[in-house]
């Protein structure tokens, strides 16, 4: 049997057995991953972190063949990370996709992921959108030195940054659905009307809301759309086309990266996020002698993000420490040093590993 310190994340991903497990949704005790975990608790986040991606993965559709995809990921773990040991031939599609899902942890840290492989992405311009969509389109444009806030007829607001446009129906008030074009980075605040869905075509991403504050980003193909109240969908303008779509659903603190060139998009955190609407008061105390456990619990509820620890191991974990305007992160990383312990990100989850306390 391997070391402890050698079950990493692609060790599990690529156990046909393990898999079979995580699926199975049954409980760790009484599994050969109970006696792993007990011999190096350690190893708890690495597990907790495959099961995750297996749960998430088991939705991604393969569309390419066994043999393909054999040949595929043969190229890829030879070439990753230095590792060029012969493969064989990998016949079996159920345990494909978790060895490819392994490589890619290891390289580009992903989340939830849709990527349709034998598809080539399309050329989705703003300028070939806007000309398809017909004459009867408004345009605003922000050549300010400013972030310039526009109100559009439904009462939509959308702030754009410099050199920034966007284009939409002249008829946007009575539109079966309310199309909006952009170009460039906006925020927008969408006016609530269940009856009229609000579209925002950029790039080849296509995203749905009905009421909520979202912000956009586009550099050249790639698109980023980040949620700050509500939910939002997302969807590939090819798979619109091709009535093949799957939204991804955004909540608040999540965002979705997508990129033109591969047409791929991944679901992940964003970068600083805010707490909740109406949990402002959660975080704005003093802690003294609290449990860890508690305050991972505030966290999670005052971002609406889920953190997953061993409560067990953290048990005796007590923290007396002050919160106020601290950014998330900072959060977390005050009282993983008081703990000892470390965090990670997954996807849009977060890890919290350690040995625990006394």
């Amino acid at each position: 049997m391997d070391q402890p310190n050698h079950y990493h994340i692609d060790f599990f991903l690529a156990d046909d057995d393990f898999v079979a497990w995580a699926h199975s949704g049954k409980p760790v005790e009484g599994t050969r991953w109970e006696a792993m975990v007990n011999a190096d608790p350690a190893v708890r986040a690495e597990l907790e972190q495959a099961k995750m991606l297996v749960l998430e993965w088991k939705y991604v559709p393969s569309q390419l063949s066994d043999e393909k995809l054999s040949d595929g990921i043969q190229r890829i773990m030879t070439s990753v990370n230095g590792r060029n040991e012969a493969t064989t031939p990998i016949r079996n599609a159920f345990g494909i996709w978790y060895k490819i899902a392994a490589v890619l942890l290891l390289t580009v840290g992903i989340g939830w992921l849709i990527s349709r492989q034998n598809k080539g992405a399309k050329e989705y311009t703003y300028e070939k959108l806007t000309a398809e969509a017909g004459p009867e389109l408004v345009e605003i444009s922000n050549d300010r030195d400013a972030d310039y806030k526009v109100k559009l007829p439904d009462g939509s607001e959308i702030t754009l940054s410099k050199g920034s446009r966007i284009s939409y129906s002249r008829h946007l008030t009575t539109d079966s659905t309310r199309d909006v074009y952009l170009k460039g980075d906006g925020f927008f605040q969408v006016m609530k009307d269940s009856k009229h869905p609000f579209l925002v075509y950029t790039g080849g991403l296509v995203t749905r809301v009905v009421g909520t504050s979202f912000k956009i980003s586009s550099s050249g193909t790639n698109v980023s759309v980040a949620v700050k109240t509500g939910k939002v969908a997302v969807y590939l303008m090819q798979e619109l086309e091709d009535g093949d779509k799957e939204n991804l659903l955004l909540t608040p603190n999540q965002k979705a990266e997508y990129l033109g060139e591969q047409n791929l998009i991944s679901k992940k955190l964003v970068e600083n996020p805010v707490v909740l609407k109406g949990q402002e008061e959660i975080l704005n105390f003093d802690y003294v002698d609290a449990p860890a456990s508690g305050i991972f619990d505030s966290l999670e509820k005052a971002y609406g993000i889920n953190i997953t620890y061993d409560a067990e191991a953290f048990s005796n974990c007590n923290i007396t420490i002050p919160f106020r305007e601290e950014p998330f992160f900072t959060k977390l990383d005050i009282i993983c040093r008081t703990i000892e312990a470390k965090y990670e990100i997954v996807g849009n989850d977060v890890i919290i590993s350690g040995k625990g306390c006394n």
